[in-house]
């Protein structure tokens, strides 16, 4: 009598699995990207409605104080210069003066402002230390909290101060502290001289002196506040709020652009707050930066690939790309110009 033999079970070969392990490698090459695709996309898209709820934060600060926020000024509304040190009272930023307006009621009441010391005070500095995810871009990656960080003019670095990615627009000026003068001027409509620093188009603003404010062409100032009146320009054509990530950047030839953030990178920080629309979006051209940190060059920049988003003054948010024209950029920029608004 004969048996047959059971027929033994076939396994994989060495040769089969790393067929198998090679084709599950490219299927996660290639779904990788398109999954960090979709993790971008919602993080700008969170990114985009911060700005947003900054820009209706904005228009209700003005529809009850007739300005669109105020930045360093005391508690009566009065402007005050800053280059005295008794005068550095209210060295607060405007996000300071919407946060009852952001759903921060119970913050804004915790601040003291009767104080010189703006961010050194006790209470004052555990706040200011305190992230708010509503003026962090979800993109960044920068820390939430940052050391070194200074309230205003002429202050130095007074401890650590939680991120800010948003700033108000000042315009297309050549100003204190925010004058980068390795950006060249660029020509203007015509061969205008619309762009050329401490001209009627590009006019230097003195950042600490009241009287200069006048000269801020944008939808915020470094003193007080601008009306809605006097975007004579249309709010749906003016920016009012963009991304500004505060690179340190730098013009070594020999390092790469640096991204940690400038000493005036914090939310409670006025000096930190605004800027200037004139330099280059995502501006990295080592030629038209300065030393490594210098709070003068860092401008309109995002960790969005090919450009950033901007809040303009009737609220609503747009996404502008990085190869911005220069007038365009002005035009946008601008309040009052009366030139004509094409967006890209």
């Amino acid at each position: 009598m004969y048996y047959r033999s059971p027929r033994a079970k076939r396994a994989f070969t060495l040769v089969e699995l790393l067929v198998v392990i090679a084709i599950i490698g490219v299927m996660v090459g290639l779904l990788l990207p398109a999954v960090q695709a979709a993790r971008e996309a919602a993080r700008r898209m969170s990114c985009s409605n911060n700005m947003k709820q900054l820009g209706l934060a904005l228009h209700n600060y003005h529809d009850t104080f007739g300005t669109m926020g105020w930045n360093n000024c005391k508690g009566n509304g009065q402007l005050v210069e800053k280059r005295s040190p008794v005068d550095r009272w209210m060295t607060f930023s405007w996000i300071v003066s919407v946060l009852p307006f952001m759903e921060q009621q119970a913050m804004y009441d915790s601040i003291n402002f009767n104080t010189q010391d703006s961010m050194l005070q006790p209470m004052n500095t555990i706040l200011a230390q305190t992230p708010l995810s509503s003026v962090m871009c979800p993109s960044s990656a920068q820390q939430p909290v940052n050391g070194g960080q200074v309230p205003d003019y002429r202050w130095g670095a007074t401890g650590q101060g939680a991120r800010l990615d948003y700033v108000g627009n000042l315009g297309h000026i050549f100003g204190g502290w925010k004058d980068c003068g390795a950006v060249p001027d660029f020509p203007g409509p015509g061969g205008s001289n619309i762009f050329a620093r401490q001209q009627a188009g590009t006019p230097w603003v003195d950042g600490e002196n009241v009287g200069s404010q006048v000269n801020c062409n944008g939808t915020h100032r470094y003193l007080g506040g601008v009306k809605m009146a006097q975007i004579s320009d249309g709010t749906s054509n003016t920016v009012m709020v963009f991304e500004d990530m505060h690179w340190q950047g730098g013009n070594d030839p020999a390092a790469q652009h640096n991204k940690l953030p400038t000493d005036d990178s914090s939310w409670m920080s006025s000096l930190a707050a605004v800027n200037a629309i004139r330099n280059p979006m995502n501006n990295r051209n080592k030629a038209w930066l300065q030393g490594a940190g210098d709070r003068r060059c860092h401008g309109w920049s995002s960790y969005h690939p090919g450009g950033a988003h901007a809040t303009l003054g009737d609220a609503s948010t747009r996404f502008f790309s990085e190869s911005i024209d220069n007038v365009v950029r002005y035009s946008i920029g601008v309040r009052n110009d009366g030139l004509p608004v094409t967006f890209e």
